[in-house]
């Protein structure tokens, strides 16, 4: 195919003009940056990701029993947060899902999603039950040292974990896995 010589081969509305190479190296750029975060960018925090204010801390080996990890988008290795737990329930997968309100000096670490579990921060100690869901019980039987207890509700607690985004459910924010918790001392 030739391309013509005179200005026909300029975009009308604008009189860019046309050339191959540039616009398929746009469209393939432009595609590219449509598709989502790459498994990798699940791996880093985005600048500014941990409010001020909130402390860092130490994990442990827990992080190695968290089922399917790549729905999860690590924001810190470690944080620490006090509040209040609100409610939990049992997982499939063998991890507790903990409901905590957070006192007012930690609320920055929340997002828009989680709204859709009443405002509350999602905490989730692995491998605390027996997973009745086929893929998480290997993952599991690994895990030789789960967390001894976990918070009550009712309980006003302060809590260690990894802060993460779950992709899958509104990208709200977690602390997945809890590395360690005790009562929040006046």
């Amino acid at each position: 195919m030739t391309l013509p010589t005179d200005n026909a081969h300029r975009v009308a509305s604008r009189g860019w003009p046309f050339r191959p190479s540039v616009f398929f190296l746009v469209l393939i750029v432009g595609i590219g940056s449509c598709g989502g975060p790459a498994a990798d960018d699940r791996t880093s925090a985005p600048s500014g990701a941990v409010p001020a204010g909130i402390e860092a801390c130490t994990p442990t080996d827990q992080g190695r029993y968290v089922y399917r990890p790549a729905r999860l988008q690590t924001l810190a290795q470690c944080i620490r947060v006090i509040g209040t737990v609100m409610g939990s329930s049992t997982e499939a997968d063998g991890d507790i899902h903990i409901n905590v309100r957070l006192d007012d000096a930690y609320r920055g670490v929340l997002t828009p999603g989680n709204e859709f579990e009443d405002g509350d921060l999602i905490v989730e100690p692995v491998c605390q039950v027996a997973p009745p869901q086929a893929d998480a019980i290997r993952i599991c039987a690994s895990d030789p040292a789960p967390l001894e207890r976990v918070p009550r509700v009712g309980d006003h607690v302060w809590l260690e974990g990894r802060y993460v985004l779950d992709l899958q459910h509104h990208a709200w924010a977690e602390l997945h896995p809890l590395y360690r918790w005790d009562v929040a001392r006046p």
